[in-house]
Parts: C-alpha cells; sequence; structure tokens
C-alpha cells in the first residue's frame, strides 16, 4: 500500500534583497549583499539590550523587525530609521516573531534555529551554574 503526499504549491520565487541584515552586541546593521559593505548601522537603546538573550531579526518588505529581551523595535529596512519601539512586558531571552503573510520555510527555518540556540546557551548556563555551585559545596 503507497501513500501519495501532496504535491506542495509554490508560487514565484521571490527577488532577494540586496541587504542582509545583522544584530551584534548593541548595533543592527544592513550589509550589502554582493560585498558585505556596511549600508547603515542603528544602536539601539541600552533597555533594549538589557533584557539579554538573543536578538531576532525578521525582515518583511520595507521593514525590519529587531526582537530581544522582551522589547521589539522595527526599522526602516532601506535606511536603518526606527519607524516604532514597543516592550513587551516581559523579560524573555527570546522574542519570536512572524507576520499573518508569513509562508517563509527559511523564516520558520530561522526561527527554530534561533530557539535551539537559546535553548542549548540555557542548557550551558545551568550546566555552569550547577558546577559552580558543587564547587563551592566542595570547597
Amino acid at each position: 500500500m503507497s501513500t501519495t503526499l501532496p504535491t506542495p504549491q509554490t508560487g514565484p520565487t521571490p527577488t532577494p534583497s540586496p541587504l542582509v541584515f545583522v544584530a551584534s552586541g548593541k548595533y543592527v546593521q544592513a550589509l550589502d549583499r554582493a560585498g558585505g559593505r556596511i549600508v547603515w548601522q542603528r544602536k539601539l537603546s541600552n533597555s533594549f539590550w538589557s533584557g539579554g538573550g538573543f536578538a531576532t531579526l525578521l525582515a518583511e518588505g520595507s521593514e525590519v523587525f529587531v526582537g530581544r529581551g522582551g522589547y521589539v523595535y522595527c526599522l526602516d529596512a532601506a535606511t536603518g530609521q526606527v519607524l516604532w519601539e514597543r516592550g513587551l512586558g516581559s523579560s524573555g531571552t527570546l522574542v519570536v516573531m512572524a507576520t499573518s503573510g508569513s509562508s517563509s520555510a527559511g523564516a520558520s527555518a530561522a526561527a527554530a534555529a534561533a530557539m535551539a540556540a537559546a535553548a542549548q546557551q540555557a542548557a550551558v548556563v545551568a550546566t555552569t551554574s550547577a558546577a559552580v555551585a558543587a564547587s563551592a559545596a566542595a570547597g
């Protein structure tokens, strides 16, 4: 007995953006995809970075959303100008984002990878904390 799987529906292949968005430290940058040149750089406020955790990025149309530690920024993708910012009322270490029109397998894979990385970091911190506590108790 064989099972026939439905054929995935595909639409037109989107044209890749000429920019790649990255976050590191207190900065978000747009890099030229072809050569890695910094097109714009935005330093985000201390309240955004004080929450800890991983920065997550979601590029959608003309906007880039940056989330971290219970805080979200919406930036203009072309200029890096802050369009709005909002605290989410929690101090979680990971902000997972999606848009209602998102159906990108790549975005889902990126979110899954970010969540796996956060879980791995939490496991390392827990293991390190346990080892420090055991060492202190023994010494």
